[in-house]
């Protein structure tokens, strides 16, 4: 009840909700009617949440509050906390002056430098000079949450190095003589396995030290589509077939049950300390030690005991962990094993999934129907062949070779599993889904519970109704994402009957080099592909894109390969522009559906109204799409890059045209949105897409002038971070993700 009670606390204080709040009632008054004595658990509560305030406190004072300029500082890394990525290094370390842990990054400036750094084996001190500032915060709904994940590994801020100078690091405690050479040992394994053939070393880096290597990254990928990440890295389950081979060694060797049990005392830390020490790793490996501790002082901790000792232990050293999926299921998962041990491998495995599925759903909006059959048939996959194939092809090197050859089949299979058409996108359930299916799963399991079936058909309603709900809105959409120094904008009507993307964003990169290469995901899969799949939406009818620049396509093709895309629009001539034909060929898309469109052949695609080009171009700033569109009797215009004698040329062609919100062209640049323009539009709000500190100094000032010489308000991504637009009736609400509680709502006329 303990471990329970700091749980809710814990998703309460730092996420709250009125849904929280509930079950958190319903648990106090349970603990009333099971115990008399209710003030210990309110204790116990006050003082977790003290607890909590506390630990938010201390992290809130080490934030950088505005970025500044570092000199002359130190940065003490371990060789394994470094990352390198085509051109930029990625590292976590200690800095010495900031007394604080830190994430940190470094642009390589020539391939032989990255083959200095790659060469590091031992713990470095970096002096440097370089810029300060904290992680900041999701600007767009629903985008991955890194400055929670860096919170719960106790990193606050992050430091971008200019200039570097490497030197040995000089240990004269022997705790932190010993925690580097485990450290040096764990980069030493990681080195090792990774010469071993593909997938072999994959997959035995990622099993017994915990690290995904870039060239693992695709495969990873695909075992996170079907399901059964949690199996390889996530539930620690692999300690036990772990420890169960290395007993059956020890007793060929004539090693007794106590001296094993020494052994593991020893052993099991450094081994959760070599395999990065991740929350499930250490869960596995901290119930394990307990449970031989205890047993040699001849006492005896039932699983679900230590498994609550080891969540608290865990949850003091780190609350926010709790937000993570790898600790939601590694934990979860682990209680309903130890819960659920008589039960047959299909009723366990649809238990799994059961729970599960609602936890995957909330942090990815997708589920694949193939994990309700491969949770049940991967567990002796993964005993009797993955887990021995490491082993042995790690260990013995004359058979790495079968080894290899079992896990590239196995690869295959995942791989083709994977194009098969079973995922299911959801989108984001709401809390109240995830805690009213927690509360039916736990009665269904309760005896007295006569009318079960019931139960079930409840629930399933309740899926559908929420499913229904997410993918079929009730009121038309206008999304203006931050995608930085660039342009993305969707539009989705009532019901999802047209939905459709204009631009894609894209970041413009100078690395061209191989070497520089870098395997990040775009933003337009963090930001818009997240999006849309947290809506429920898995396709787009069309993809306008304005013109063929980087910061309005880039995207394009990581879009194109995680959303199915029905069909390109694009400004007449663009087809044949060299840039964009390499990105259609990138993103796999048939030429067929690329629709090439000018004024005099198209004047009206759905609800577009296609306003600019007027003639064939090359898909040139000039020859920018511009689109007018009206919701529920509200117009919008969006005009790409276009300049400001293109925008007179198209108020001169269509001098009734007027737009209520409209969309400045070329980030706020000068060289668009003419005063002539604004004046014959005549909106009541002007949207500006730009990236914070950018190069460029968008929005330019003469453009601010020019609206405010108007009384036209503005509104920049820079400041509000993604601006929703919903139609509710006769208003039109407007909301901005960097300050939720801000709303506005424009009356219709």
């Amino acid at each position: 009840m303990a471990t329970l009670l700091a749980v809710l606390l814990t998703f309460a204080f730092f996420k709250f909700s009125v849904v929280w709040l509930v079950v958190l009632l319903l648990l106090f008054f349970r603990l009333y009617q099971a115990c008399s004595k209710i003030y210990y658990w309110i204790l116990f509560a006050a003082g977790w949440i003290g607890f909590l305030w506390v630990f938010n406190t201390q992290q809130l004072n080490q934030q950088i509050k505005a970025e500044r300029s570092l000199s002359n500082q130190q940065l003490i890394v371990e060789p394994d906390q470094l990352k390198i990525d085509g051109n930029l290094v990625k590292l976590t370390g200690y800095w010495v002056e900031g007394k604080q842990k830190i994430q940190g990054y470094y642009q390589l400036q020539s391939q032989s430098e990255k083959k200095q750094w790659s060469k590091l084996s031992t713990p470095i001190n970096l002096k440097f000079d370089g810029q300060i500032a904290e992680i900041n915060q999701p600007t767009n709904e629903n985008q991955f949450d890194y400055q929670l994940y860096a919170r719960s590994q106790l990193i606050i801020n992050q430091i971008f190095i200019k200039k570097v100078k490497v030197f040995s690091v000089l240990r004269v405690s022997l705790l932190a003589k010993l925690i580097d050479w485990l450290h040096q040992l764990r980069i030493s394994i990681i080195k090792k396995l990774g010469s071993l053939p593909q997938p072999l070393n994959g997959y035995s880096q990622l099993l017994l030290v915990g690290y995904s290597d870039i060239d693992f990254e695709q495969e990873v990928s695909v075992i996170n589509q079907l399901g059964l990440l949690y199996l390889f890295s996530l539930s620690g389950m692999h300690v036990v077939y772990l420890m169960q081979f290395l007993k059956t060694i020890c007793r060929c060797v004539g090693m007794t049950k106590e001296s094993f049990n020494y052994l593991c005392l020893l052993g099991l830390p450094i081994y959760a300390f070599i395999g990065g020490l991740s929350a499930s790793l250490i869960r596995a490996a901290c119930m394990s030690w307990l449970i031989i501790l205890m047993g040699c002082f001849k006492l005896r901790i039932s699983r679900t005991s230590a498994l609550c000792v080891v969540l608290l232990i865990n949850l003091i050293y780190s609350p926010l962990q709790l937000f993570s999926i790898g600790f939601q299921l590694s934990y979860l998962l682990t209680f309903i094993l130890i819960q659920s041990g008589k039960l047959g491998p299909l009723l366990l495995g649809l238990k799994m999934n059961a729970y599960s599925f609602l936890i995957v759903l909330w942090h990815t909006y997708q589920w694949n129907l193939l994990t309700w059959i491969l949770t049940i048939a991967i567990i002796p996959i993964f005993e009797w062949l993955i887990i021995p194939a490491v082993l042995v092809g790690c260990l013995f090197s004359p058979l790495a070779g079968l080894a290899n050859q079992v896990l590239g089949a196995i690869d295959v299979i995942f791989n083709w599993l994977a194009t098969l058409p079973f995922m299911l996108t959801f989108g984001k359930p709401p809390l109240i889904l995830l805690v009213t299916t927690i509360i039916i799963l736990n009665l269904i399991e309760v005896s007295w519970i006569k009318k079960k079936a019931f139960l079930i058909l409840g629930l399933f309603v309740f899926y559908l109704i929420i499913a229904f709900s997410i993918r079929f809105p009730f009121f038309d959409e206008v999304v203006y994402f931050d995608i930085g120094q660039g342009d993305s904008t969707l539009i989705r009507t009532r019901f999802n009957r047209s939905v459709s993307l204009v631009d894609t964003g894209g970041k413009v990169s100078f690395a061209n080099e191989k070497w520089q290469i870098r395997h990040s995901k775009t933003n337009g899969e963090t930001v818009i592909v997240n999006y849309l799949l947290s809506k429920g939406v898995d396709h787009l009818d069309n993809l306008f894109l304005t013109h063929q620049d980087t910061d309005h396509i880039g995207n394009f093709p990581s879009i194109a390969k995680k959303i199915r895309i029905k069909r390109v629009i694009i400004p007449a001539g663009m087809e044949k522009n060299q840039n964009f034909i390499r990105r259609l060929k990138q993103a796999e898309i048939a030429t067929e559906k690329i629709l090439p469109v000018k004024t005099s052949r198209y004047q009206k695609i759905g609800i577009f109204k296609v306003l600019h080009p007027f003639r064939d171009g090359t898909g040139t700033n000039e020859d920018s799409l511009v689109l007018w569109f009206k919701l529920n009797k509200f117009k919008f215009i969006i005009s790409g890059d276009l300049d400001q004698t293109g925008e007179e040329q198209v108020i001169k062609k269509y001098p009734n045209i007027r737009a209520d919100i409209l969309k400045t062209g070329h980030h706020g640049s000068k060289t668009s949105t003419a005063p002539v323009y604004v004046k014959q539009l005549e909106p009541s709000l002007a949207i500006i897409s730009a990236g914070k500190n950018n190069r460029y100094g968008h929005p330019n000032q003469e453009t601010l002038v020019t609206l405010k010489r108007f009384k036209v308000p503005v509104v920049c991504t820079i400041n509000s971070g993604m601006i929703k637009f919903k139609m509710i009736g006769k208003n039109l609400k407007i909301s901005y993700e960097k300050s939720n509680d801000q709303e506005d709502k424009i009356a219709s006329n």
